[in-house]
């Protein structure tokens, strides 16, 4: 179901992927070029208030907004709905402060997980690999999102933990990729804002098209898995 969920993924991707990418494309810019004003006093002089500031926007801003963006884009084209781009960034504010929140909680336990032994990382991030899809697409709230996922998850965990997996595999093999050639820069004060800011863009549009294409189709195919057992059963 995994490498289904991920080959179906990328089909997808070929024939919207381009409708998809200009659609997110004013949010991926904008976390580039605010991600990139920091940039060279974060890695060299440490965190000033400015900084914090910057990491807080990007974090805790934009980086939602481009998560729900992308998951209410892209469940658009697998559908054929036709929406104005201005729909989703309006849209999308309705869902901030739930997926923030969600974001918070999965990211500080995968974070510790990973952290202390990593397998407990991989493990929570398995169990919250559909947290955000709950509270978008069915607009559940915290509670029933963590709750609905951890379920799912437990009913067929090696899958959810191969997908959260190569989730994190492209994410971690991205961010190397941008860092190796942000070093090939002898110093991080030389390194071009044109450089910085497509790097940072770089790194969130690979993660927005993981969580729109591959992974939104296995939070679909699971969501009618449940529908055809339900009918089922009654």
């Amino acid at each position: 179901m995994t490498l289904q969920a991920i080959s179906k993924g990328f089909e997808h991707f070929k024939r919207d992927g381009l409708k998809f990418s200009l659609n997110i494309f004013p949010a991926v810019l904008l976390f580039g070029i605010v991600a990139s004003l920091g940039a060279s006093s974060e890695l060299n002089k440490g965190l000033s208030n400015f900084d914090i500031v910057i990491l807080l926007i990007n974090n805790f801003l934009i980086a939602p907004l481009i998560t729900i963006i992308s998951i209410l884009n892209a469940n658009d084209l697998f559908e054929n709905r036709n929406r104005d781009v201005l729909v989703y960034y309006a849209i999308a504010w309705k869902f901030i402060i739930r997926i923030l929140i969600l974001s918070l909680i999965s990211t500080f336990l995968i974070g510790i997980g990973l952290v202390l032994f990593v397998v407990p990382g991989i493990i929570f991030a398995g169990l919250f690999l559909l947290v955000n899809y709950f509270a978008i697409l069915e607009e559940k709230n915290i509670n029933e999102s963590i709750l609905l996922s951890w379920n799912k998850a437990r009913e067929n965990f090696i899958n959810y933990l191969l997908m959260a997996a190569f989730f994190w595999f492209m994410t971690i093999l991205s961010i190397s990729i941008v860092s190796y050639i942000s070093s090939s820069f002898q110093e991080t004060e030389k390194v071009p804002m044109i450089v910085s800011i497509l790097s940072s863009s770089l790194v969130i549009y690979i993660q927005a098209c993981l969580i729109s294409f591959p992974i939104l189709i296995f939070f679909k195919k699971e969501i009618s898995n449940q529908i055809k057992s339900n009918n089922e059963s009654s």
